[in-house]
Parts: structure tokens; sequence; C-alpha cells
């Protein structure tokens, strides 16, 4: 293990939580956000019952893909095999967050996907699905297993009458594509109220998306969010130490 590689996803995992927490994305004890090492079959999360809004590099949890804590003391969340089977069925994904945001929340109850109508919400175009069921927690694997294969290879999906799910190579642009599911969700809702909403022409959305996945936009971004939220949430801190 790479102490520098962990370090890193620490101190980044730490800042998303809090990121997160000040979007309004917390879930109370419900909203589950990991992270790993690329290629690990264990992942690091905040241990059940806490909220995001009271991470700590100090309070962070390592546990393996059946749920048991390998690094610290206390239990990790018994609903997160929706993370574990997305971990196993894409290598490629680093970060998972499931929370149940309000508008996101608003679109699955209705029975709709995000659409692209807004320029922030073209990061998901092309790139979000609908799970249009509801089987109650996902307390095992199987119902884990099923949100994966819907998702698919895709960046995001929305579960009905549930939440969202985002799904990211890091945690930095995981992070950033839910603040941007939530907004345009809230919009999309607004516009629906309103009228009919008028969608961005494909070319324009595809242009868009490979703007805002630039990897100078997201770092560009994700400094932006790291110094808001030091401002806004300035006493959490960094005392954990890797040997």
């Amino acid at each position: 293990m790479n102490n520098n590689n962990l370090s890193k996803l620490i101190h980044d995992l730490v800042h998303a939580f809090q990121i997160l927490a000040m979007d309004g994305q917390g879930s109370g004890i419900s909203g589950h956000l990991t992270a790993r090492l690329p290629g690990a079959k264990t992942f690091w999360s905040i241990p059940y019952g806490f909220g995001f809004e009271e991470a700590t590099a100090d309070d962070l949890i390592e546990s393996d893909f059946d749920l048991r804590t390998v690094t610290g003391t206390l239990p990790c969340n018994p609903t997160l095999n929706i993370h574990t089977e997305i971990y196993e069925a894409r290598p490629d994904v680093c970060c998972i967050l499931h929370t149940h945001s309000e508008a996101a929340l608003a679109l699955g109850v209705i029975g709709s996907n995000l659409e692209p109508v807004t320029q922030s919400g073209a990061l998901f175009f092309e790139d979000i699905v609908l799970f249009d069921e509801f089987d109650g927690i996902v307390l095992d694997k199987k119902e884990g297993a099923s949100i994966a294969t819907q998702l698919g290879s895709n960046r995001a999906i929305l579960l009905r009458n549930h939440g969202s799910v985002v799904v990211g190579e890091s945690i930095e642009e995981t992070t950033i594509a839910a603040t941007v599911l939530e907004f345009a969700a809230r919009v999309q809702l607004q516009a629906m109220a309103a009228g009919t909403p008028k969608m961005l022409p494909p070319q324009e959305a595809r242009q868009t998306k490979a703007f805002l996945r630039r990897p100078d936009v997201v770092d560009l971004r994700w400094d932006l969010l790291v110094r808001q939220v030091r401002r806004h949430n300035p006493n959490f801190g960094f005392n954990r130490t890797f040997v």
C-alpha cells in the first residue's frame, strides 16, 4: 500500500463529506459516500450512524466487501451492498455516493430521468439511467447487484422512491457530479412545473460534457469547493497518520 496515496484518499474523502454536507446531501445517517484505492477489495467510509458533517480523518473506517471493518473499531453501514456490488462490477470506479437529496429523489418519485435541460447538467448526457422499481432497504448483495447491473457503465442512476447513486474514477469527480446532479434536477423540476423544458441539442450537449470532464476543469471546480467548505466549516481536521 502506498501511504501517500492512502493519505490523499483520506484527505479528499473528508473534504468530500464536508462539501456534500454543505450542499445539503447528507441525508442524516442514510447517506453513503465511500472511496477505495484503485483495484482494492476494501473501501473507506464513515462508521454506521455518523453524519456527513461529522466526518474527520480519525473517524474513517476501512471495510471489506462483506461489510466487515478491517481498519478501525466501529461498524460499517449494513446497507453498503450497493457500493460493494458496483465496485465488483466496475474496476474503473473508485468513489461512490448514494444519497437522498431532495430534487434527485423527486425526479425518481415521478418516474422521470434527468434530461439535458441545463448546461451543467450536460455532464450526465447519455450517462444516467432510471431504476424504475423499489425493493425496500438494500440489505443483501442480490439487491445491490440489481442496481449495479442497471447502472451499467453510466455515471449515475436515479432510484425510484429512493434517491440517487453517482460514481466516478476519483473522489473529486464524484463529488462535483453529485452537486451538479442535484442542481440540474432542481432546475428540471422547476422547468417542468412552469412549462415544457427545451432540451440541449445532442451535439452541443456532448461538446459541453467533454469540456466539463476535462481534468483542468475538474481540478478548478474541486479547489473552489474545498476553499468554500473550509470557510463554511473550518474546524474539521486531519490528525490521522499512517506508518
